[in-house]
């Protein structure tokens, strides 16, 4: 039967790791003499340490730029450390503000300042339990957290959080206040960098944490130490196994390691980034690591919003890329190109610009009917895209199949304008529908919500007269007017849609102008009356292009040709 493969406990080899390394630093220290445990030294075997201090230990503490105190351990009868006395201060303690302004420098006959009296705020049972360690063992005490009560300047108290540093020296003790400016100096930029740091000593297994470590692992920000499991305890359960694999890797190389990691927080987790190195002397074994976590949550999910973002750009863009692709081919489909007249006197040409924001709804409608009459429209649904286009292919079906009635202009405006209502609240469209009747040189059309046609008489071109009415699919019960024009041989009529004529910048008056003047500027003599009637649309539609022309726009010209004259003898 098969399952998953087993894990490897990582938890485990970091423990294992760690175990061998303790054991090669016991093997690699130096052998000591066998002998009692250290004892504190008795001033009855050692005179140097009952006399008082000489002058040579005052200046030596003057030399320390902190506030500095030598003191005497005062014990009670069980041994206990019950106070301090003060024997030496230094110029530096002397100048605190907040020293209790005794004026003697040096006590006579071992005799000194009670600490405990002096600095109420100071004794604690926590700080009597580190005076007595520092004491037992030799090894100092850093940045033991004390509070102090300080008289204010009205005559009250208030209390003030410092951090003391306590050696021993023979049987007394030294103790230093580093520079609180330094301390709060440290302790704000761990907080505004969210940042914080700790030294992981292998031999003791223990954790010297920062306080801005401490708040990070969500620990009391006085918190100066833990054990190593405590604090790997804060890492979720998912990141462990990575942790743990890193952290060996460490422990077993030497090789620093910059990693990403995720601590249990309030509500949620905290993305970390935990940069570590060995301790090691002289390449021997690792005694130690140092290392540095600074809180990435916001950095990193910054970035992740960044990268969804870009994700989803992409993701519109190719969905943007492929509509456009598909309805391009669907306009090319159902709106061809060319719009070719044969035997009516009728020439034609179109041109045609694509929008710079997407595919429109642009479209035109030339055909010759039955009854020898000629359809010619010109039309614009709204909007861009898919939407477009198939409201585009509704309306230009549907006149195309209504205009084979032989009704006139104003039923097909109507008929079409019922049928965009159909269609839904935002289907509207605008169009010119007209009817031409070759025999009477006759040209009937309706103007729904459109721009007028131009005409393009004896070199002149202007706006035709339109009887206006509103855009198709915006009122269900709409009666269009048609307009009579009679055309002359050698006139040209142009149908355009409205993306010919509108931009931001301008009003509608003054692109008509604009229209007019591009229409008579390129209806030279070939292009109006010679085979060039294509020419004369694509210069037309080429000096009323722009970088602000964003729509997509059509030009329709049709030019009425003289009659032929009859051939001799005829």
């Amino acid at each position: 039967m098969y399952g998953r493969p087993e894990q490897p406990d990582w938890g485990e080899a970091l423990r294992r790791t760690v175990e061998r390394l303790r054991e090669e630093q016991r093997r690699s220290a130096p052998a000591e003499p066998p002998g009692p445990p250290p004892v504190v030294p008795d001033a009855a075997l050692d005179p140097d340490l009952a006399r008082p201090p000489d002058l040579d230990l005052r200046h030596l503490l003057d030399a320390v730029p902190q506030a500095a105190v030598l003191a005497e351990p005062v014990l009670d009868a069980a041994g206990t450390v019950r106070d301090l006395a003060a024997v030496v201060v230094n110029e530096a303690a002397l100048r605190h503000p907040h020293h209790p302004g005794q004026p003697h420098r040096q006590a006579d006959g071992g005799g000194g300042l009670s600490l405990r009296e002096a600095y109420p705020g100071l004794w604690s049972a926590a700080f009597a339990d580190t005076v007595g360690e520092v004491l037992r063992t030799g090894y100092a005490a850093r940045s033991v957290p004390v509070r102090r009560s300080l008289r204010t300047p009205d005559g009250g108290t208030r209390t003030r959080r410092e951090h003391v540093t306590a050696h021993r020296l023979g049987r007394r003790l030294l103790l230093v206040w580093p520079d609180d400016r330094t301390e709060e100096i440290t302790r704000a930029a761990q907080r505004i960098a969210r940042v914080g740091w700790a030294e992981w000593d292998l031999e003791e297994s223990r954790l010297d944490v920062s306080p801005g470590l401490a708040v990070l692992l969500g620990l009391p920000p006085d918190t100066a130490a833990l054990t190593p499991g405590r604090a790997l305890r804060r890492v979720t359960e998912t990141a462990r196994p990575a942790l743990y694999r890193d952290l060996g890797r460490l422990l077993a190389t030497g090789e620093d390691i910059d990693v990403l990691t995720e601590l249990y927080g309030v509500g949620r987790p905290r993305r970390v980034r935990l940069v570590a190195e060995a301790v090691r002397e002289d390449g021997g074994p690792v005694e130690g690591l140092r290392v540095v976590l600074q809180d990435v949550t916001e950095l990193w999910e910054s970035r992740r919003r960044l990268r969804e973002q870009e994700e989803e750009t992409e993701r519109q863009a190719r969905r943007a890329d492929t509509e456009h692709y598909v309805v391009q081919r669907l306009q090319e489909a159902l709106q061809p190109r060319s719009a070719a007249l044969v035997g009516i006197g009728v020439r034609t040409a179109v041109a045609y610009r694509p929008a710079e924001a997407g595919v429109g709804g642009d479209w035109f409608k030339v055909r010759q009917l039955p009854d020898g009459q000629v359809l010619l429209a010109v039309g614009d649904a709204r909007g861009h895209g898919l939407d477009a286009v198939a409201l585009m292919s509704t309306l230009r079906h549907a006149l195309a199949g209504l205009a084979f009635t032989g009704a006139l202009v104003e039923s097909l405006g109507g008929w079409l304008n019922r049928i965009a209502c159909d269609e839904g609240d935002e289907a509207t469209a605008t169009a010119v529908i007209s009817r031409y009747y070759p025999d009477r040189r006759l040209l009937r059309w309706i103007c729904a919500g459109h721009p007028p046609p131009v005409l393009l008489r004896d070199g002149r071109a202007a706006p035709m007269a339109a009887d206006t009415g509103p855009p198709l699919g915006v009122l269900p019960d709409v009666a269009y007017r048609a307009v009579e024009t009679y055309v002359r041989p050698g006139d040209t009529v142009l149908l355009y849609s409205d993306g010919l004529v509108e931009r931001r910048d301008q009003d509608i008056d003054t692109r008509l102008d604009a229209l007019c003047a591009a229409v008579r500027r390129n209806a030279t003599e070939d292009c109006a009356h010679g085979p060039d009637l294509q020419e004369l649309v694509d210069a037309v539609v080429r000096d009323m292009s722009g970088p602000l022309s964003e729509d997509d726009a059509t030009l329709l010209a049709f030019r009425f040709e003289p009659e032929p004259e009859p051939e001799p003898g005829s």
